[in-house]
Parts: C-alpha cells; sequence; structure tokens
C-alpha cells in the first residue's frame, strides 16, 4: 500500500510528466480504492462522440507499493500523450509500445487478479460433465445444460 497523499501524488504525476514527456500534465490525479487489478487508468469523459478535454483525469490504484507508483504514472501518462497526439488508441498500439520503452514504464500491472471463490460442480448424469463457476449455484434449481440432469457441489476454495 502507498503511504503518499492526494497532493503528493498529483505532485508526482506532474513532475513525472514534465521529466519523462516534456510537458506538463494538468488535470486531476486521484486514488480510486475500486481498482483491482489494473495500476491505474486515464479517464476521457465523453459527451457524444466528442471527449471533454478539461474533465479528463488519472485514477491511481492505493494498493501499489510506492516503488510501483511511478511505473504505474509513467505508464497512463503515455496513454495521456499519445491521445494528445493520435487520439484515442489500444494498448497494443506500436506508438504507445515504443513510448512505454522510451520511458521505462511497465506494460502491465504488477498487481495480479485474484478470484475469491471457485466452486466445482458435477452433474449426476452418466457422463459426468464438471462445471466451474466462481459463483455458488443454487442446485435445487440449476440442471446440468448438456443433459439436463442434477448438479452436485464437488468442492470450493476460497481465496483471501
Amino acid at each position: 500500500m502507498t503511504e503518499i497523499n492526494q497532493i503528493d501524488l498529483q505532485a508526482l504525476a506532474e513532475r513525472l510528466s514534465l521529466t519523462y514527456f516534456k510537458m506538463p500534465f494538468q488535470h486531476q490525479v486521484r486514488f480510486n480504492s475500486r481498482l483491482r487489478s489494473t495500476g491505474g487508468r486515464v479517464v476521457f469523459p465523453r459527451r457524444g462522440s466528442r471527449i471533454l478535454e478539461a474533465e479528463i483525469y488519472m485514477e491511481v490504484n492505493p494498493k501499489l507499493s510506492n516503488e510501483q507508483l511511478p511505473g504505474i504514472i509513467k505508464h497512463e501518462l503515455a496513454h495521456y500523450m499519445i491521445y494528445l497526439q493520435k487520439g484515442l488508441h489500444h494498448e497494443n498500439d506500436r506508438d504507445f509500445q515504443r513510448l512505454l520503452v522510451k520511458v521505462a514504464a511497465p506494460k502491465y500491472s504488477p498487481l495480479v487478479s485474484v478470484h475469491k471463490s471457485a466452486y466445482l460442480y458435477r452433474c449426476q448424469g452418466t457422463q459426468h460433465h464438471e462445471f466451474k463457476r466462481s459463483r455458488k449455484v443454487d442446485i435445487r434449481r440449476m440442471r446440468c445444460g448438456i443433459d439436463g440432469s442434477r448438479l452436485m457441489l464437488v468442492s470450493e476454495y476460497h481465496a483471501k
């Protein structure tokens, strides 16, 4: 978990923007605790098909460590700088990938997506089809989608 506050986060983003991209980032940067597996994102609000330039902002995951934070901010700033040059783009865009290498920003988030639960069901028909689910299923109501027989919970796993 990062230990910097909102003001220091804003200052860090502005400093990295000037240092690595030679352009100011004059939009808001904030923490978003709802982000799970992604390190951050730049949000381009729209009204119809038009992007509202004045309302662009960056969100950063507060679960990142202080060592990971500059890399993620550089990655998101690269998205913003490519947007200024070319407009909206994709992660695998060649110019974006080159810019990541140039500023030594990570391609992927260091955070790992963790599934909290996993359930394994087996149908009680002759074929014994198996189904993995992330959510629990009501076996009194649900049936096997292949042969229509009843389901049985075989195992469940809960991650912390």
